[in-house]
C-alpha cells in the first residue's frame, strides 16, 4: 500500500489544477481548502475521499492513487464541489440539471439546510460542472465520478 506522503506528492498536482478552476471561476473561499490524506478513508469500495462540512479540508484515501485519471479528476471536482457548496451556504439552488447561484438570504439558507443527501451529493456535481465545463458522470461496478466522460448522472441513494 502507498503511503499518505507518496499518495499526496502524487494527488497534489491534480488537486491545485483542480482547484485554480475554482479561483478562477470566482470562488475565492476555496483558496484557503486544504488536502488532506487518511488511509482509513478507504472504507468501503467506493469511498476514496470526503469534504468536512466546513469545507476547510479534504481528506482523501492513498487509494485514490490506483484509480484511472479522469476518476481522480472526478472525484476530487466532485469533492471541491461540496467545499464550495459549505464555503458560500444558501448560495447554490439545485434547480433539475443545473444549480444556479443566488444571494444568500434566511430563505435560502433553511431550504439549504433541510436538504437530503441526495440533494447535498448532486449539488456537488453540478457546482463542479458548472466550474468546469464538464460533465461529471458515474461508472463502474463502484459507480465512481469521472470528469468529461459522458455517462449517467449520479444515482439516487448512493452512498
Amino acid at each position: 500500500m502507498i503511503s499518505c506522503s507518496d499518495a499526496l506528492h502524487i494527488i497534489e498536482p491534480y488537486f491545485d489544477v483542480v482547484l485554480e478552476r475554482y479561483l478562477e471561476a470566482g470562488w475565492d473561499r476555496v483558496r484557503h481548502t486544504r488536502l488532506r490524506c487518511d488511509p482509513g478513508m478507504h472504507d468501503t469500495p467506493r469511498h476514496f475521499a470526503g469534504c468536512l462540512l466546513s469545507g476547510k479540508i479534504i481528506y482523501v484515501a492513498p487509494e485514490l492513487v490506483d484509480l484511472p485519471q479522469k476518476t481522480m479528476l472526478g472525484i476530487l471536482a466532485h469533492e471541491l464541489g461540496h467545499a464550495t457548496d459549505f464555503l458560500y451556504p444558501g448560495e447554490f439552488q439545485l434547480r433539475g440539471t443545473h444549480v444556479r447561484h443566488v444571494e444568500a438570504n434566511p430563505q435560502t439558507l433553511k431550504g439549504w439546510k433541510r436538504r437530503d443527501d441526495d440533494s447535498v451529493e448532486i449539488t456537488a456535481d453540478f457546482i463542479a460542472e458548472m466550474v468546469l465545463g464538464t460533465p461529471i458522470g458515474y461508472r463502474g461496478p463502484c459507480q465512481l465520478q469521472n470528469l468529461g466522460v459522458p455517462n449517467r448522472p449520479r444515482p439516487l441513494g448512493l452512498r
